[in-house]
């Protein structure tokens, strides 16, 4: 669809141009180059570096060049989510953009507004020559959502500002001056398959109907987590019966909450019916969304008898000791909020997602890879949760590394930036912004930790849904933040001391 004749119009053109433009974590190549030909075409100073992330450098405007340089920072990726039922190459397609009355969706997929509208914003004021501003830098990087592994390697000393607004929240009229640190976690199990007794029945158990989101902003939404409830039910159902497992798969992107998963297992019913065995298991389901306060509107079981053809490879699995072993570990994971905030009414502190699940057979094993992100708004709680399931793991034989983590963003009392922005905000509406904490992993903690004296904050436009098939974006908040940054832009005065 034509979207470039929403307001802001240069800002919308270029969020449809950059959503032709498949951009995964990890796999930015293409539009990285893309924005290094952009900047190069309007003859801007322009840096890429072998992990793709890109620096652009504008020259202040008359009037704007004693002021110290404002970064300006997004990240370049997107995380690739669709509906089961809807037909689409990431890799070769661009998203197709749908005006929902008065939102911005995508048809069946992430919409990739987190954070292609920071890109957006970027390059509408970079093609623009009619806007004031100080120096600029701005910065796009890669592989925020997947691990950060773009801004963990910036070379720092290309910039000169020590003073960065981030565009990647996604609350209108909210600035955003603290976050929470991460680590990702993934255990590996290694399991020896052995052919499975014809006293055993195959059974399919699926969870679905949940709606997902994000790990860190949603965390506290009490929102269903699909391999959880799934590993409880199986958990249950060990008390019952005899299981060996044949197959378990959930999730997609470890930060973002799973809405489906689906086990394999092989039950021996000792003289129950197969529907005794759903009875079972509906109780249980039933039970878990009561004691985890599962908010969703509609999360389903759904529990089927295999025919023996349809049996992923031959009819066999793990033995009963190593179903056992993995059904208890998926059980004594934690997820969800562990701790709140002592010092911020409502913040979650400390909390733990249990994000992928994925069964591999190679060579007559049947390899178990479990993937979690832990965040917490402190570095000690954070650092003493990866111990906990470092523990967990080695206590079930299991293999564990730390895939990557990133520090928290601390508040900063004393904030020119902070203070400028409000200014801006209420010279526009009258109103003070909310000054908030996000528990969401943003990059500023980074930004932080290698600029000295550094002064950050994060402002975005209302994004609903992130992370799922369900993200939409308000078509009006794009309009007031974009008026709110060039309020900013011209009213910035920030002197180095």
């Amino acid at each position: 669809m034509n979207i470039e004749k929403l307001y802001p119009e240069k800002v919308f053109h270029y969020f449809a141009e950059i959503s032709k433009i498949p951009r995964a974590s990890k796999k930015e190549k293409q539009i990285s180059d893309w924005l290094v030909k952009f900047a190069k075409e309007r003859k801007l100073r322009v840096i890429q570096d072998e992990h793709n992330n890109v620096i652009i450098k504008k020259k202040a405007t008359e009037g704007y060049e004693d002021f110290s340089p404002l970064i300006l920072q997004g990240h370049m990726d997107m995380v690739w989510e669709k509906n089961k039922d809807t037909e689409f190459d990431f890799s070769t397609q661009g998203i197709e953009l749908v005006k929902d009355g008065n939102f911005l969706k995508a048809k069946g997929t992430t919409l990739g507004a987190d954070n292609g509208i920071a890109v957006a914003y970027a390059l509408a004021i970079l093609d623009s020559d009619d806007i004031k501003h100080p120096a600029l830098e701005i910065v796009i990087t890669t592989d925020e959502e997947d691990g950060m592994s773009g801004v963990n390697n910036l070379d720092f000393a290309e910039f000169d500002g020590k003073t960065l607004i981030n565009l990647d929240t996604e609350e209108y009229g909210e600035v955003y001056v603290s976050s929470a640190g991460g680590a990702r976690t993934e255990t590996k199990f290694i399991f020896e398959i052995k052919k499975i007794g014809k006293d055993y029945t195959p059974v399919s158990i699926e969870v679905k109907g949940l709606s997902g989101g994000h790990s860190g902003a949603q965390i506290h939404e009490n929102l269903g987590n699909s391999i959880k409830i799934l590993s409880e039910v199986l958990y249950h159902l060990s008390k019952r019966y005899e299981m060996s497992l044949i197959h378990i798969n959930g999730g997609g992107k470890v930060n973002a909450i799973p809405r489906e998963a689906i086990a394999e297992i092989a039950v021996k019913l000792d003289g129950d019916s197969i529907d005794e065995l759903k009875k079972l298991a509906g109780l249980a389901f039933e039970n878990i969304l009561k004691d985890f306060k599962v908010s969703d509107k509609s999360p389903v079981l759904i529990v089927e008898k295999m025919e023996i053809k349809n049996v992923k490879g031959s009819f066999s699995g793990i033995s009963l000791g190593d179903t056992s072993n993995i059904i208890t570990f998926l059980h004594e994971f934690p997820n969800g909020i562990l701790q709140m905030s002592r010092h911020i009414e409502g913040l979650v502190q400390t909390s733990i997602n249990l994000g992928f699940i994925n069964t591999e057979i190679v060579d007559g094993n049947a390899k178990i890879k479990v993937q979690s992100l832990a965040r917490s708004m402190e570095n000690a709680p954070l650092n003493k949760l990866v111990e906990e399931i470092t523990e967990l793991t080695r206590k079930h034989d299991a293999n564990i590394k730390i895939a990557s983590s990133n520090p928290p963003w601390e508040y900063k009392e004393n904030s020119k930036i902070r203070e400028l922005i409000a200014k801006s905000f209420k010279e526009l509406t009258g109103k003070e912004p909310v000054i908030k904490a996000i528990h969401a992993g943003l990059e500023c903690g980074i930004f932080t930790e290698n600029i000295k004296n550094a002064d950050v904050v994060s402002i975005g436009p209302n994004i609903y849904g992130a992370h799922t098939p369900e993200e939409r974006m308000d078509i009006k908040s794009v309009g007031e933040t974009w008026e709110w940054i060039l309020k900013i832009l011209e009213n910035y005065n920030i002197k180095e001391e």
